[in-house]
């Protein structure tokens, strides 16, 4: 290859480095930053004294759950990158874990009244399609090793 073109490519990778760890660092902050309002909230939700008692309501509850899901996948999120910036490579297992942390999030929040038939139909089928993604992942990740 012509020394220009590895230059280049050269530059453009250790470009790529820098943006993929600033990437990481702010994704670190959002996280830590999520983490601490979480722990605000939750203490200002126990201890209301409007409310008289240390025991949440159920809408308090799955905002607090919501915030926990949210937290998780950014946490997923972080160890994606983290994994690209250490072997430039996705880890295709990661990113089917934030998705299926997402969807339990959006499931364990549904409103069925909010939604036609057919858009939980919809959220159905894409359960069991990231479940047998999931299982045909680990099933290839743990294959035996062959007899010597």
């Amino acid at each position: 290859m012509d020394k220009q073109i590895i230059r280049t490519l050269t530059w453009v990778h250790a470009v790529k480095r820098v943006f993929t760890l600033l990437l990481l660092l702010l994704m670190l902050i959002v996280v830590a930053a999520s983490v601490i309002e979480l722990a605000i909230i939750l203490y200002q939700e126990i201890t209301d004294p409007a409310k008289g008692m240390i025991f949440l309501e159920i809408n308090e509850l799955l905002y607090i759950f919501s915030f926990f899901f949210m937290i998780l996948i950014g946490i997923e999120l972080l160890e994606t990158v983290e994994i690209y910036f250490r072997k430039n490579t996705i880890h295709a297992e990661i990113v089917l874990m934030v998705a299926i942390i997402a969807v339990a999030r959006k499931v364990i929040l549904l409103d069925l009244g909010a939604y036609d038939p057919v858009s939980i139909v919809g959220f159905g089928l894409i359960i069991v399609a990231l479940g047998i993604s999931y299982y045909l992942m680990k099933k290839a990740n743990t294959r035996p090793e062959p007899e010597q």
